[in-house]
């Protein structure tokens, strides 16, 4: 201890000359670190994150950038491949050693373990495979249960499969929870749908308890038999069996997928639970998520139960709110939340979606300017950490970018002016169609009375067949301009060009028609089935730099040592690099452009849609109705 006492008053002496020396020359970076471990980690602990990711690289140094809470990923992926070479080892041999080490901290490590999952997961399973016996050992010995999951996680993915622990775990129920809760750390969606047949006879086990809990979480996670879960999981619901888990997997379960006809018991039961919760514990996070999913299922009723339900539901419980992303679909779950002005509101926002989203709330009619504001803005966080986060009085509260699979809180006092204020995700591109309506009123019961009439949009998952039969008519008696309208409203015009109007960010739409010899049934196909054929000059590519970046974007340009991406519909958003900084290369499957886009319209809405596009974006002088 007398090392660091002698270096608190080395810092405590020499701190009134350092502010004197700040006004007349910049801080030199050059700065000595003590040859003692302890020693250098308490100098390096008394930096801002700022300060420790510009201080000089050195061994220490390292080991601060992968141990600090709230880092970049990048730096991470700096330190683990910086203390190889220190070390003379390899980046994966530091990596599970820091695991080893930040687990021996305790829970306060588990944001940094989070960060690091990723990049240990994105190793190659062969990579993986050679160090299966660390790994194990991990597993084994780890006091947190997340970097024993993350070890269960690393080895399935150098498996390519569970076959191979599975009955090395199914009779010992701890490491089987593990394994369980492993499985939504997966990011290979083959391996976690692989993995139905073992985890859902677990749902049914009532002992071990902590086997069923865990069955009940991973479920979720393992697509393709999502009505299936749901009416499991909802029967754990209404016996009060593990309630609170399988409430938080039903949460997760698209919404597409709740049968409607479950919503009564399930809501009625959850009510009765509800109610026999003490008052001073209805803040606790599993009574919120109750209220919260009771409040979605109302959603499927008709407007005067699903209104008599809010009222119940709002007397019982606190205004917090869950928004999630709707995957592949650039849109929010929730388009309305009504609020009493002047009273705190929390909202959760949800990241389902492979692509990074955020929420801010606007003043009243900021909407375009805050949306067009945003998509000119460089991709370098704020002060606050905040990306695509306008500097602007008009932005009123905001999460940070929330990456796929995370979630954030963000808590504020709502306006004390009612009006309809509104919520967007600012990553250029999403403002146009991934929006909803924060109404902050003075009686929450009087406005969901007064708005009772407005029935909920009705979603078609329209199907070309369906449709044909009346695309040969041709566009002459269509409403174009309603068309052009469609054409914004649904941010089309954020990424394509038509005519004058539009962005060059997807393929230009002016001559579509032409291309596709005025095939109505091949352009709608396009249009419902954005990902049955992509070009490769639009397609999608995950690049993992060595620097530890990562990004989600289209090649526009290629030479022989560099490449230029855009990451979205900003000339903001276009970079270029090295192709020898890249680590890995990965063509995505799935097309920029959401899917669902026609699902809220009519028949005769898409058709003047088509008729505006078969235009090339020229509308006639005379009037345009049909």
């Amino acid at each position: 201890m007398n090392i660091i006492r002698v270096l608190v008053l080395m810092l405590l002496m020499i701190a009134p000359l350092a502010s004197l020396r700040a006004a007349e020359e910049p801080l030199k970076k050059t700065f000595f670190l003590p040859k003692s471990p302890t020693a250098a980690a308490y100098v390096l602990g008394r930096l801002s994150n700022k300060e420790l990711s510009e201080a000089p690289r050195s061994e220490f140094v390292y080991v601060a950038l992968l141990q600090r809470k709230g880092l970049e990923r990048k730096y991470r992926v700096e330190a683990v491949e910086g203390l190889a070479k220190v070390r003379n080892t390899d980046p994966l041999s530091e990596l599970i050693a820091s695991l080893r080490a930040l687990d021996q901290k305790g829970e306060d490590s588990e944001p940094v373990l989070r960060d690091l999952v990723v990049i240990l997961l994105q190793t190659k399973p062969t990579d993986l495979a050679a160090r299966r016996g660390e790994l194990e050992k991990l597993a084994d010995d780890a006091k947190l249960p997340l970097t024993r999951q993350m070890a269960y996680a690393a080895l399935i993915t150098a498996d390519g499969s569970a076959d191979k622990i599975w009955p090395q775990v199914e009779s010992a129920p701890a490491k089987l929870s593990d394994v369980l809760l492993s499985i939504p750390l997966l990011r290979d969606v083959s391996l976690r749908a692989a993995l139905y047949s073992k985890v859902e006879p677990l749902l049914h086990k009532a002992e071990p308890a902590e086997v069923r809990r865990a069955a009940i979480t991973a479920i979720a996670a393992v697509p393709g038999h999502d009505a299936e879960t749901f009416n499991t999981l909802a029967a754990l619901v209404k016996s009060g069996t593990e309630r609170d888990a399988a409430v938080a997997s039903l949460q997760r379960i698209p919404r597409k997928s709740w049968p409607a006809e479950q919503a009564v018991p399930l809501i009625e039961s959850l009510i009765v639970y509800l109610q026999s919760v003490p008052v001073d514990k209805r803040t606790e996070p599993e009574v919120i998520n109750a209220i919260q999913f009771a409040t979605d299922l109302a959603t499927l009723l008709p407007p005067d139960q699903a209104r008599a339900i809010g009222k119940t539901l709002r007397a019982i419980g606190v205004s917090v709110f869950v928004v999630r992303t709707i995957p592949e679909q650039m849109l929010y779950d929730k388009t309305l939340i009504v609020v009493e002005a002047g009273k705190p509101v929390a909202i959760m926002l949800i990241n389902d979606d492979a692509m990074p989203h955020n929420l801010v709330v606007v003043a009243p009619g900021a909407l375009e300017e805050i949306g067009t504001t945003a998509e000119k803005m460089s991709p370098e966080p704020d002060a606050q950490g905040r990306h695509y986060t306008p500097d602007s009085p008009k932005v009123l509260h905001a999460t940070k970018l929330v990456e796929p699979g995370q979630q954030t809180k963000l808590s504020f006092i709502t306006p004390e002016v009612p009006g309809d204020y509104q919520y967007v995700c600012t990553f250029p591109g999403h403002w146009r169609r991934m929006v909803g309506t924060l109404a902050v009123v003075q009686d929450v019961e009087a406005y969901l009375a007064s708005h009772a009439a407005l029935a909920p949009p009705k979603i078609t998952e329209w199907k070309v067949d369906e449709l044909a039969p009346e695309l040969a008519k041709g566009s002459a008696s269509q409403n174009l301009a309603h068309g052009k309208e469609l054409f914004t409203k649904l941010a089309c015009a954020g990424c394509h060009k038509l005519g004058p109007e539009g962005i060059s960010y997807g393929p230009d739409l002016t001559d579509v028609f032409i291309r596709y010899q005025t095939n109505r049934a091949d352009i709608l196909r396009q249009i419902l089935e954005p990902s049955l054929v992509i070009s490769n000059r639009y397609r999608n590519f995950q690049f993992e730099l060595k620097n530890g970046d990562e990004l989600l974007g289209m090649i526009v340009k290629e030479d022989g040592e560099n490449l230029t991406v855009q990451t979205g519909p900003s000339d903001a958003l276009v970079q270029m690099f090295k192709k020898s900084d890249i680590k890995m290369q990965q063509p995505q499957n799935t097309s920029p452009m959401p899917m669902g886009l026609l699902n809220q319209l009519s028949k005769e809405q898409i058709f003047d849609l088509l008729a505006y596009i078969e235009s090339g974006g020229n509308l006639p002088a005379h009037g345009h109705q049909h």
